[in-house]
């Protein structure tokens, strides 16, 4: 066997493995993805690092190995590598990484909600005296503003009684000393 067709072969090879390599990775943001809920912006943005990566890579590829040159059985190779990975290793890595992710995510967020559960007891029990002592503080407040209210409405009432009774002794007073004359 000749060199050049050793080296096309490898070639061929490289560009398969890129190919199986470049879904490896978009699998990876597929596992992000389902571990962590995204918006359509941070797929979009996540799709943009991962085109622009996988382009780097093809670049590398063609450039290092072939010269620079665009040859359609380097993106056959590819493609088939892509193909070859998706129907065979992708759905089953992309669900067993992302559920044992998951899973383990679930079991330490269960262990922390358990260890967490005293805090949260006293933090109940706290805000239950707080609502308590509220409660209690504005009732005192309102039957307070209501014997402030009365305390001042009595003042007026009694400042003005007095002040009426001095004028009625002054009128009549001066009405006795004015018939006495």
């Amino acid at each position: 066997m000749s060199s050049q067709i050793a080296g096309e072969g490898w070639f061929m090879l490289h560009s398969f493995l890129l190919g199986a390599f470049i879904t490896f990775c978009y699998d990876l943001f597929r596992i992000l993805r389902r571990i962590i809920p995204h918006g359509i912006f941070w797929i979009s943005l996540e799709d943009l690092v991962f085109w622009v990566m996988a382009t780097g890579g093809i670049f590398y590829l063609l450039y290092y190995e072939n010269n620079g040159m665009f040859r359609w059985f380097a993106v056959i190779g590819a493609g088939a590598g892509m193909l070859l990975y998706k129907k065979t290793l992708s759905a089953g890595f992309v669900r067993l990484v992302s559920g044992a992710v998951n899973g383990t995510l679930r079991f330490l967020g269960k262990m922390l909600w358990k260890l967490t559960a005293p805090f949260r007891a006293m933090l109940r029990w706290s805000r239950k005296l707080a609502g308590r002592a509220a409660r209690r503080a504005a009732v005192e407040l309102r039957v307070r503003k209501r014997k402030m209210k009365n305390l001042v409405k009595n003042q007026v009432n009694s400042r003005l009684t007095a002040w009426k009774k001095g004028l009625k002794i002054k009128v009549t007073g001066w009405k006795k000393k004015r018939c006495d004359q």
